[in-house]
């Protein structure tokens, strides 16, 4: 199972695309059609003005061969069961399914951040408390489980284009792709973005300012093939785990560093040694010289100088 979340402020936009794309499942504090849910969304967050992404959009998907093993209780059970997790089940949210019946069944979720007493649910770690969910949910009703060893992955060569156009542009595109599922999906997280995406033989993605640029010219792995596969669950099931491993060896990482550091400290505070740079002793004593020195006749020349200078040096 994979769970995904974000903060959105397009709360109609996301509520319209999920009815056309399904039908209504569930909903909470909210009735009708997915522009009454706005409206009712947006006169429960009205009171808070300074939350920017007032709105959550959530997608669950169960991998293709766990087709048939989720009916559609045991998907409003999962979406209540999310609620409760992330802290809005008290607030207007609605349920979709889309895919029904199919490998690629999966529903979604646009719910309202904001809570009774004008505070919005907090979008901190929602990453891992989604995976976490996922896991739980994997156990409970027996669906495939995300492997926890790390697989190899044969490193693809990325092309790395100079245009400074690109990176930003490659940027949105690899964010709407993380929140999506099918081709259909990024096209409308693009949207969102500014971005316009057209699909013939290959594909290409047209930025705000009208500039189009065929998927493989932003990078290698956004062909329409690559992009297919990015969308792939196995693919996705394999990011989560990556991502979910380097930010736990990162946090072991760190707590052994500042572990050191401080026994260290430690250390260096119950036995003070007193160090000293010769470098600065030595032209120390050199400037002496050189000022008693001084008073020497002008006319002397400059190599018996020098060689008194490292006479003076061999008696010190």
């Amino acid at each position: 199972m994979i769970t995904k979340i974000e903060s959105i402020n397009h709360t109609y936009n996301a509520l319209a695309y999920c009815e056309k794309g399904g039908e209504i499942l569930y909903t909470n504090k909210c009735l009708g059609t997915s522009k009454d849910i706005f409206l009712q969304m947006k006169e429960n967050n009205a009171f808070n003005d300074r939350c920017s992404k007032p709105t959550f959009h959530i997608k669950i998907r169960i991998a293709p061969e766990d087709k048939g093993k989720l009916n559609s209780q045991d998907w409003i059970d999962i979406s209540k069961s999310y609620a409760a997790k992330i802290g809005f089940q008290y607030n207007p949210y609605a349920i979709y399914i889309h895919k029904e019946g199919t490998a690629m069944e999966h529903i979604h979720c646009v719910a309202a951040k904001i809570t009774e007493k004008n505070l919005a649910v907090t979008d901190d770690y929602t990453h891992y408390k989604s995976m976490d969910f996922s896991r739980e949910i994997e156990e409970k009703y027996n669906l495939r489980k995300v492997k926890r060893v790390l697989e190899t992955v044969k490193n693809n060569e990325v092309f790395e284009s100079s245009d400074k156009r690109i990176p930003p542009l490659k940027e949105k595109i690899f964010q709407a792709i993380t929140m999506s599922d099918t081709l259909e999906d990024l096209e409308f997280h693009l949207k969102q973005r500014g971005i316009k995406v057209k699909i013939g033989r290959g594909i290409s993605f047209t930025d705000e300012l009208n500039i189009s640029f065929r998927g493989s010219k932003i990078d290698r792995r956004l062909s329409l093939r690559g992009i297919r596969k990015l969308l792939s669950y196995e693919n996705q099931e394999k990011q989560e785990f990556i991502t979910d491993f380097k930010d736990s060896n990162s946090g072991n990482g760190n707590e052994k560093a500042l572990s050191s550091k401080a026994e260290k400290k430690q250390q260096d505070s119950a036995n003070p040694i007193e160090y000293f740079d010769s470098d600065i002793v030595f032209d120390s004593i050199n400037n002496f010289i050189d000022e008693n020195n001084s008073n020497l006749n002008d006319s002397e020349d400059f190599e018996k100088r020098k060689k008194k200078k490292k006479k003076n040096r061999r008696k010190i």
